[in-house]
């Protein structure tokens, strides 16, 4: 394994009866960098990214992180290891404020006890961290709003910052301007990139613009293969890429 990756999977198969996900995959994102892995729908992106976070075991191939075998280990092991993601779908609790949210997932790395009924500006272990974050992704002003009333851009701030409260070495990104307007999609985007060199990110996302913008490196996927990886402007001009993903002809 070369000391720069991170994240290296070797050569990993799934498949789900006739469907094959992933086929021989593998896949290597270097330190601090922002890796896109794009491909049009039912590429097998998502699975992949259910396999590196643990949700899915392949059914052959290797996944190392930080040196170590994990391909084996459960979501709650990889995740103390430093291995965090987002979803597409929101899994925010709606009932309780951007701080409470961001409370619940401080705790963990506290070791304190899930204490729904404690308000974390009255828990000092907890409402310093919680107001690091309010401070890191802009989120004070809403500090106080319940999450069922936020913006879906607000939203996806917040969402990105409960991944953040562990302070994970990776973060593992399923299409976070999902569902966002172009200014929030930005908003975003800009975020993401002021995050890069102080934490690892696989960004899977169908915003080329963001994609194009921001990443360091760019995989593409098609039925479950990787056919190009590399620098953004390589991969952009890639005739298989051109041909298999981005629509255009030689």
């Amino acid at each position: 394994m070369v000391a720069d990756w991170l994240l290296d999977t070797c050569a990993l198969n799934k498949s789900f009866g006739a469907v094959v996900a992933s086929e021989a995959l593998s896949l290597q994102v270097r330190r601090g960098e922002i890796h896109a892995l794009i491909g049009p729908n039912g590429a097998g992106k998502t699975t992949v990214i259910n396999q590196l976070a643990g949700e899915l075991l392949p059914d052959s191939g290797s996944i190392h992180f930080d040196g170590r075998d994990i391909t084996s280990l459960s979501v709650h092991r990889r995740a103390r290891l430093g291995l965090a993601r987002t979803f597409q779908i929101s899994t925010l609790f709606d009932g309780l404020t951007v701080s409470e949210n961001l409370a619940l997932a401080v705790q963990p790395r506290l070791g304190h006890s899930y204490r729904f009924w404690r308000r974390a500006d009255r828990d000092a272990a907890l409402g310093a961290p919680v107001a690091e974050l309010l401070d890191r992704l802009d989120l004070g002003a809403l500090a106080g709003t319940r999450a069922g009333a936020l913006a879906h851009g607000d939203r996806r701030r917040l969402e990105l910052a409960m991944a953040l409260a562990g302070r994970p070495t990776m973060l593992l990104l399923d299409e976070p301007m999902a569902g966002t307007g172009p200014e929030s999609s930005r908003d975003v985007a800009r975020l993401l990139d002021s995050l890069k060199g102080h934490i690892t990110m696989l960004l899977v996302e169908h915003d080329m613009d963001v994609v194009f913008s921001i990443a360091d490196t760019v995989s593409v996927m098609v039925s479950g293969r990787c056919i190009a990886s590399g620098p953004p402007e390589a991969v952009r001009t890639d005739p298989q890429v051109r041909r298999a993903y981005l629509g255009e002809d030689d």
